[in-house]
């Protein structure tokens, strides 16, 4: 059972908030001086303190900092009037964990308190699991989480790569870490020091994926001017990344089946056989087995690559993994771009815990990254999140109350008005930075640079 501490030297308001949270079961202390709030802190152990700012002569940031000193990892709520606000935001900067202001409304008082006790529950999991074996492997996986789902994926990493010759097949959603989770199985393996090489099916047409993964002899055919070793070659002694293997070629899947039945491959316009050693890890975010119902993947293909299948769960159903996403990306961005966000309030982390989703741990690092370049406060608030995330529809172009003159328009000419002022845009958010930029907009930094030149914005780039 939580333990709560309330330190307040009104009776009235230690009183209300007992009540308050009585009702949902916690376990109760209360006590209206410094002296009592610290000698329990020592004697007892304290989940949450719901502190106010103003006891008599005393300050709450004085009893906040000896609190800390007693347990680094406690979680402090300050209690404040209107007139104390900016003192509770030094109480923040100090590591409190969030304020309250009076007249508070039972509602709100759950609500945090439930929040900050959740967040107290996945320190102290996170704790736990650095202290057993699947701590250090989500270290040595670089993967960040502490629910069991993920856990679950993290042992069953740690089963196949001792088994460097296991063929691997990774399904789930677009965005939910699939290609984390093959790296994962090459560094943890004896094959860590040889090359993992990542081949998207998807993005290459049949001719050119073949001679990629095959390669080819010279005068295979017209452009081939000189040997080309293929990837499977390259790889020896690796691992070969097969991602969205769902998009193959039927007729290259019969030749991936024979190289995994017989570690063989055969250049282009070859003539022999070339013994290859590599673990093959394919990934999909399609339904393979409705893909075989409709003839677009081979059978005896699926089952060679699912000798040891992996399905990595979408987030939305390993939400306790939001928060501790949510601060690593936090750091690694706010240090990218010289950002002072440093934690994300309760009411936006209520909203972040309860969306769905769909991108997965990619929306939500991509998120973060935007929210990192366009803003400069401390505090990520429900204000700097996605109106999806927030709750509402984001409107359509087409929803939009453009009135249509008579006459008409140039659709082309507005549609490039638009998006030079949309670029003009973020290049002011980034200091002209075109990697930024590229990532803002989501376009790849070619097409970015193009489009720079097309519409006289060079000047405007730092580079």
């Amino acid at each position: 059972m939580d333990h709560i501490l309330i330190v307040d030297d009104e009776a009235f308001i230690r009183e209300n908030l007992e009540r308050i949270l009585g009702e949902d079961g916690y376990r109760l202390s209360g006590c209206e001086d410094p002296a009592g709030a610290l000698r329990i802190a020592e004697e007892q152990d304290i989940d949450l303190v719901l502190l106010d700012l103003n006891l008599g002569t005393a300050s709450g940031l004085d009893v906040l900092a000896q609190l800390q000193a007693i347990d680094p990892d406690i979680l402090v709520i300050i209690i404040t009037g209107y007139g104390t606000v900016e003192s509770a935001v030094q109480a923040l900067k100090m590591g409190a964990y969030d304020y309250i202001k009076k007249p508070f409304k039972a509602d709100a008082i759950r609500l945090i308190v439930k929040l900050a006790l959740e967040k107290r529950s996945l320190q102290r999991e996170i704790r736990r699991l650095r202290r057993r074996p699947e701590g250090d492997l989500l270290d040595q996986a670089n993967m960040v989480g502490a629910s069991e789902q993920l856990l679950e994926v993290v042992r069953q990493i740690e089963d196949v790569a001792r088994h460097e010759t296991a063929t691997v097949l990774i399904t789930g959603e677009s965005g939910t870490g699939k290609e984390l989770i093959a790296r994962a199985i090459h560094n943890l393996s004896t094959r860590s020091k040889k090359p993992f090489i990542e081949v998207n099916c998807g993005s290459l047409p049949f001719n050119l994926l073949e001679t990629e993964l095959f390669g080819h002899e010279k005068g295979a055919f017209t452009d081939a001017h000189s040997r080309k070793i293929g990837l499977f070659e390259e790889a020896d002694g690796g691992t070969v990344f097969l991602d969205e293997i769902g998009e193959m070629d039927m007729a290259l899947q019969v030749k991936l089946l024979r190289v995994l039945e017989d570690r063989k491959i055969r250049r282009l316009g070859g003539n022999r056989n070339i013994d290859i050693d590599v673990r093959v890890i394919a990934a999909t975010n399609c339904d393979l087995s409705e893909a075989i119902k409709e003839k677009s993947f081979r059978e005896d293909l699926f089952y060679r690559l699912n000798v040891f299948p992996i399905m990595m769960p979408p987030l939305r159903e390993r939400r306790d993994d939001v928060p501790l996403l949510l601060n690593h990306f936090l750091r690694r961005y706010s240090r990218e771009f010289n950002r002072p966000l440093r934690e994300v309030s309760a009411p936006a982390l209520a909203l972040l815990g309860r969306y769905h989703w769909p991108g997965n741990v990619r929306e939500l690092r991509n998120m973060v990254e935007r929210i990192c370049i366009m803003h400069r406060g401390e505090v990520i608030t429900p204000e700097m999140l996605p109106v999806e995330v927030r709750g509402g529809e984001p409107r359509q172009v087409a929803e939009l109350d453009w009135p249509l003159p008579p006459q008409g328009v140039c659709l082309e000419s507005m549609i490039e008005e638009l998006e030079k002022n949309l670029i003009r845009q973020a290049l002011t958010l980034t200091a002209g930075n075109v990697a930024k930029t590229a990532r803002l907009l989501n376009l790849a930094r070619g097409t970015l640079r193009y489009k720079l030149e097309k519409y006289h914005l060079n000047e405007d780039a730092a580079g």
